[in-house]
């Protein structure tokens, strides 16, 4: 394998990747590549388009297919293990300091910058993924991270006298906070198992 063919199968692997092809199935596709390239002799390039073209390629034939995730999909992976390891961690730590109050700041506060969380992960994402448009994709994941800094500071001076919605003593928001990182880190297991490469037997 020349070193101009490992670059491609090396940037080509993140381009499947980022596109949230399953392992199995990226692993097919690098045996496809390079049983090709092996058997013409073709520059890579030629054969297949660039690294990123090629991957967005690949991603669109799967559409519909499970070896890829839809975007709804991947955003409500993210959404999901973003807001068990902050609710998480903000109950586990604050236990430790005694009873834990939960006023509707905290609520509106944890909701907005969730939800711009995901936004900038997505668009971040697209603009790994698009073959045009990227800049405004990059910016829009830029814009969408500051608005949720700012938005939480804009909420804490709005609704920081709001009335407490409740109240768990220490024991009790330690332990929710160890299940609620928990459940993060079994997300984050089942989405390395699943993008674990895995060459075609």
């Amino acid at each position: 394998m020349t070193i101009e063919t490992e670059k491609y199968r090396d940037e080509l692997l993140i381009a499947l990747r980022m596109h949230e092809i399953s392992g199995a199935r990226v692993g097919d596709v690098l045996a496809e590549v390079d049983t090709h390239l092996a058997e013409s002799g073709e520059d890579p390039v030629e054969a297949f388009g660039t690294p990123r073209e090629y991957a967005a390629h690949v991603a669109a034939q799967l559409d519909g297919d499970p070896a890829k995730l839809s975007r709804p999909a991947v955003l409500a992976g993210a959404l999901g293990t973003a807001a068990l390891t902050l609710f998480g961690l903000e109950f586990f730590i604050d236990g430790f300091r005694g009873p834990v109050p939960f006023v509707l700041a905290d609520a509106v506060g944890a909701v907005w910058m969730l939800l711009l969380i995901v936004v900038a992960v997505g668009a971040a994402f697209r603009s790994a993924t698009a073959l045009r448009g990227r800049r405004w994709y990059l910016a829009g994941a830029v814009v969408a991270g500051l608005l949720a800094i700012a938005g939480t500071n804009v909420v804490d001076r709005l609704l920081g006298e709001a009335p407490v919605l409740f109240e768990l003593p220490g024991w009790a928001a330690i332990t929710l906070g160890a299940v609620l990182l928990a459940g993060a880190v079994l997300l984050l297991l089942a989405a390395i198992r699943r993008g674990r490469v895995v060459p075609p037997a």
